[in-house]
């Protein structure tokens, strides 16, 4: 079985995501879902509608989700990581990491994890910061 862990925000759920997830989950077996704590969201300046909670219960109600968890509150994404064991990490094409550390520090735990980019979606709006400027613009 191929595990894959796909992480984010999902504050505001849209197509961007599910294109996202519907990829992630095609390079494996069982997809999990790592859903950013508030700690983590707020300290990347996310301005959050949905607490943590809520977040991970609109993931976990995604059918192509097999499991959904919260991240650790803490500045080490790869205690999350360790915990999973993942085979494959799924970055979506906008996300600002760096494909090759992650590998790296992933081998220095002892993990053959490797690091895929989904592809970017071609609808229209593809970001809960879009869907807010939208909504803010037609008040």
């Amino acid at each position: 079985m191929i595990k894959v862990m796909a992480s984010g925000v999902f504050d505001i759920l849209h197509l961007g995501h599910i294109h996202y997830l519907k990829e992630s989950k095609s390079f494996g077996d069982y997809l999990i879902v790592v859903v950013a704590s508030d700690y983590t969201a707020k300290k990347h300046g996310k301005n959050l509608i949905f607490n943590e909670n809520e977040r991970k219960g609109m993931v976990s109600e995604l059918k192509i989700v097999n499991e959904a968890m919260i991240g650790h509150s803490t500045d080490d994404i790869f205690q999350t990581v360790n915990e999973i064991k993942p085979d494959i990490i799924t970055l979506g094409y906008d996300q600002k990491f760096d494909d090759k550390f992650i590998e790296n520090k992933c081998k220095k735990l002892g993990l053959k994890t490797i690091v895929r980019r989904t592809s970017p979606y071609d609808g229209s709006i593809n970001s809960s910061s879009k869907i807010k400027q939208k909504i803010m613009e037609s008040m």
